[in-house]
Formats: structure tokens, sequence, C-alpha cells
């Protein structure tokens, strides 16, 4: 079956926690945090919070991430059962901090334009 693979930006909450994980080819670094974003329209918002998991060297790119930052990942969930509970994690392929001041200097560009 095809992942599907999905584009999501969100705030970081908490801090990211590096660790070191036995894994079928050795060690591994694994990087685990979390994002949260609002969806839909004004009035019918909804939270959400997506746990994410970096492995490997990515993980040396989300260890100076800090509370609050405005983060871009791209990848895939994986559901993973454990005892009687399923949890829903986010795998990711591609990390990147978004300067938010950035954004917002580059849509206001565009609506001038418009």
């Amino acid at each position: 079956m095809q992942k599907e693979m999905l584009n999501i930006n969100g705030n970081l909450i908490g801090d990211v926690e590096i660790k070191t994980i036995l894994g079928k080819d050795g060690e591994v670094s694994v990087a685990n945090f979390t994002l949260f974003r609002k969806m839909g329209k004004t009035g019918e918002k909804k939270k959400e919070y997506i746990n994410c998991n970096v492995y490997g060297e990515k993980t040396q790119l989300v260890k100076d991430f800090e509370k609050g930052d405005f983060i871009h990942v791209y990848g895939y969930y994986k559901e993973v059962q454990k005892a009687d509970k399923t949890y829903r994690n986010f795998i990711v392929k591609h990390v990147n901090k978004i300067d938010k001041e950035m954004e917002n200097k580059k849509e206001q560009e565009e609506n001038e334009e418009e």
C-alpha cells in the first residue's frame, strides 16, 4: 500500500527530544517533537496536535528548534499498536523552520501586486 505523503505547517510545542534507539541496522538517532496547528474556517477552527518522529542525520536539523518556532514537515502518518492502544505518529522525511516574518512579508507583497 502506498503511503500518502503530506505537507504540514505548525508551531512547535515543548522541546525537541533526541535519543538513540536500537534499530534493525544498529543504533539510530531519533528526534521526537509535537506540532500544533489550527485548521478550518473562522468560527469552526479545529485544533490538531501532530506527534513527529525524525530519524538518522535529519535529527541534527531539528536539535536547535525552540518552542513556538513555525515548522514545515513533509512525510506520512504511521500507526503503531502497543498493548490495547493505537498511536499515530508523523514520520518526517523533510523538515525546515519557517521564518514567520519573511512569510508575512511575502504574503503582503503578493497582496500588493493584486
